[in-house]
């Protein structure tokens, strides 16, 4: 019996965590799962592929809009209009109109939530 409970427990410990493995980043291109505090890698999905900074880009971005913010030079209900090139942009958007006229906190949202490529861009001209 005691066998049989072991062989029990190790099947609902570790099966799921070997189903689970399989099932991240299942529709990423790459990624990497590190244990912090001992930095072993869980899982990785062509961790050595480059790719773009987009994310970087989207982070450093919010970091100036919070420093402004907080200096005063920009506010959360600033009105930014849409260039043509923020609206061309591909990728992850939240459809900007050439014209479209947003506040700065909702063009923020866009960003943080949606990942908006064209949200970045017009804020970054405005």
């Amino acid at each position: 019996m005691k066998k049989m409970s072991i062989i029990f427990l190790f099947f609902i410990i570790f099966i799921p965590k070997v189903m689970a493995k399989e099932q991240l980043l299942e529709n990423a291109k790459n990624g990497i799962l590190v244990e912090v505090s001992t930095g072993e890698i869980i899982y990785e999905k062509n961790k050595d592929e480059k790719v773009s900074i987009a994310s970087l880009t989207k982070m450093m971005t919010q970091l100036i809009i919070l420093e402004k913010i907080e200096d005063g030079s920009i506010k959360w209900n600033d009105i930014v209009t849409a260039s043509s090139n923020a609206s061309g942009m591909g990728g992850t958007q939240i459809w900007l109109s050439t014209g479209e006229k947003m506040t700065v906190k909702d063009l923020f949202k866009g960003m943080s939530i949606v990942s908006a490529n064209d949200a970045v861009v017009a804020i970054r001209k405005s």
